[in-house]
């Protein structure tokens, strides 16, 4: 009788330890990550997860149920399955594990909790776990605008650069600083004009930065090249730098302006000088009379600070217009009428003479007075 009670014991003994040793298996399970792709991930892209189920214990994991829980800026992609079932997970062993996720496209550089739940069949509570998962955004810049002042730069201009630099990425940019340089020795800043303080530039924002360069007055006409280099820090705080390439265009402006205007022995002589910043093309000076052009005369083209001399034949003395057309480096046609005064002296339009003494009237004033001292000799002659 003691031998029947006593193997009684020993029986379930062994069962409660068996239960013990099963309860504790399931106890024992942990999470693990093991894997993620890529590391780190940007937002708005997908994510490949690998965790490891690990029983630590010393007996079997049986019936496990094993399931994802995604929170924000976490989410399951269409077609995964958020749940896993285990039949048996041996001691000291390990089951994998994977998802797809998508990152929310507004999530932050951050470190984030992944959530796990798992438990046994006819566990009434279920055990928790997290994972880290690490989303770290990146900065792309780009240049938004460019906004000079004055809009047409022209040679010996203060022209003040604003330059737009837009964050398309996903990824702060932060103590951002600027410079602005130019190959050419006709354009450079003023003062500390070349560099600027930008700060910091978030995903989806823009920033400015301002520079002021000083045109020469030797600079031609045409197109300079310049570079924007930006340094910045990234979310990691790792320094980044990114440059940008840009035309500088010096476009100038033609100014015809009539230096002289005067008969030069049978034409009448007429000298234009451009006293612009950019070459006049194409330029036709026509004289006009009475509504109809007398004369013309035709120039490819007149680069600032030079002059051309033309003679026009035909011409009647009184009012003259002097017509001057060109086309700009735009190819913008430019017309403008001069007012002349023709005259038997040698005069301009403006001065009505060119400095000389005007020689006919002087010589009618001596033909008089010789004309009236003939004439009281003759008279004095007959009283006597």
């Amino acid at each position: 009788m003691k031998n029947k009670l006593l193997s009684s014991l020993v029986v379930l003994s062994m069962i409660l330890v068996l239960s013990q040793v099963a309860s504790a298996a399931s106890d024992d399970l942990g999470v693990i990550l093991t894997k993620q792709s890529p590391y780190p991930v940007e937002p708005d892209q997908v994510v490949d997860i690998e965790v490891s189920l690990q029983n630590d214990g010393y007996g079997d994991a049986e019936n496990i149920i094993f399931k994802i829980v995604p929170e924000n800026p976490f989410s399951l992609l269409p077609g995964e399955d958020e749940t896993a079932t285990f039949t048996r997970i041996s001691a000291q062993d390990h089951v994998t594990i994977t998802y797809k996720l998508y990152v929310d496209k507004n999530a932050i550089s951050n470190n984030y909790d992944l959530k796990f739940e798992y438990y046994g069949r006819g566990d009434t509570v279920k055990k928790t776990q997290d994972v880290t998962v690490q989303v770290e955004g990146k900065p792309k810049l780009i240049l938004d605008e460019i906004i000079t002042t004055p809009e047409q730069m022209q040679p010996g201009d203060s022209v003040t650069f604003t330059v737009r630099i837009k964050n398309v990425g996903t990824g702060s940019a932060s103590f951002m600083e600027a410079d602005l340089t130019s190959d050419s020795e006709y354009i450079l800043p003023e003062l500390s004009g070349g560099s600027d303080f930008v700060g910091e530039i978030k995903p989806g924002q823009t920033g400015e930065a301002i520079f002021v360069m000083s045109i020469d007055n030797s600079a031609e006409y045409k197109t300079y090249s310049g570079d924007i280099s930006l340094s910045y820090k990234d979310d990691s705080g790792d320094a980044q730098t990114s440059s940008f390439d840009i035309g500088m265009p010096i476009r100038g402006i033609p100014i015809m302006k009539i230096l002289s205007a005067k008969i030069d022995n049978s034409a009448y002589k007429v000298d234009v000088e451009n006293i612009g910043t950019s070459n006049a093309k194409a330029l036709k000076i026509a004289l006009v009379q009475n509504g109809e052009m007398i004369d013309s005369a035709i120039a490819s083209e007149l680069r600032p600070s030079k002059s051309k001399t033309v003679r026009f034949s035909g011409f009647s003395y009184g009012q003259a217009i002097v017509n001057i057309s060109y086309l700009n480096e735009n190819n913008e046609f430019f017309s403008e009428e001069n007012i002349v005064t023709i005259s038997k002296s040698a005069g301009s339009e403006e001065s009505g003479g060119d400095g000389s003494t005007p020689l006919v009237p002087i010589l009618i004033v001596v033909v008089v007075l010789e004309s009236y001292y003939v004439w009281r000799m003759r008279k004095k002659l007959k009283k006597q």
